[in-house]
């Protein structure tokens, strides 16, 4: 199919498997993740998106992601994604690799970036706390640069309560304008400055019409609430919250329940 040489082929997949970018299996080569990684940065530096890779930001159970540095010099994300990580790595040790189950765990994370870039895209103009997408390619995500740490690490926040219904307003126009459910958040990805916070973590959105969006967005809304009140002391009640993210309340009375060391 490509039109060369037969040798030049074998000692291109021979380079391949010696990188641990490819195996073979059987008859046939199998992508490893080193291998697809490479393939969709090749697409964002031919598109002149990304010229350099940078450190590891954050590393998780569902996606890795590393700073990565434009022609201009400036800063973005660049986030992989690794759903079934052990399954997608274990390709390497196992001998007898079904190659319809290797295709599986690939598919999942196409599928996880294409997914996440189309809801931030929804959300663009409706809130600014969720990262800003510029492109997507196979399992890769390229977002804009967030200078923050993980709301699960309790940091100190100017104002907690302000913080809070920052995250709640945009669960509302999520809601009531892109019309979409994020169906896993918690403090685990809301990322924050302090003083800002920012909804990261989308592939597993749905429309609001969905059957159980409402069950989803009631398990956001108490996740997001109860870590406010365990770590900051801030109460917002959880029901007058849901209520308020689905434009059934105007207002939203959040208070101070006691001092923290945390805010």
């Amino acid at each position: 199919m490509s039109g060369q040489p037969v040798e030049r082929v074998r000692f291109a997949i021979r380079r391949l498997n010696q990188k641990g970018l490819t195996r073979q299996r059987r008859t046939n080569q199998v992508m490893l993740a080193a291998g697809l990684d490479l393939i969709a940065m090749k697409h964002f530096v031919d598109n002149n998106e990304v010229a350099a890779l940078g450190k590891i930001i954050a590393k998780g159970k569902e996606s890795d992601v590393y700073e990565v540095i434009s022609e201009s010099g400036e800063l973005f994300a660049l986030k992989m994604f690794r759903l079934g990580r052990t399954s997608f790595r274990a390709v390497r040790r196992k001998r007898r690799e079904p190659l319809g189950e290797v295709h599986s765990w690939i598919a999942r994370n196409y599928t996880a970036a294409r997914r996440e870039f189309a809801a931030l895209k929804r959300l663009e103009g409706v809130t600014r706390n969720v990262p800003r997408a510029l492109a997507f390619n196979r399992h890769a995500l390229l977002l804009e640069e967030l200078l923050g740490v993980r709301l699960s690490e309790k940091p100190p926040l100017r104002s907690p309560s302000e913080l809070l219904r920052q995250i709640l307003d945009a669960v509302r126009g999520a809601y009531m304008e892109a019309r979409i459910v994020n169906g896993d958040l918690s403090e685990y990805n809301v990322l924050t400055d302090g003083k800002k916070a920012w909804l990261i973590d989308w592939p597993q959105w749905v429309i609001v019409s969905g059957a159980n969006a409402n069950d989803l967005l009631k398990r956001d809304v108490s996740s997001l609430t109860r870590f406010f009140l365990r770590a900051y002391g801030v109460k917002a009640g959880e029901e007058k919250a849901y209520r308020y993210v689905m434009g059934k309340e105007e207002r939203l009375p959040i208070r101070r329940e006691r001092s923290s060391a945390s805010g």
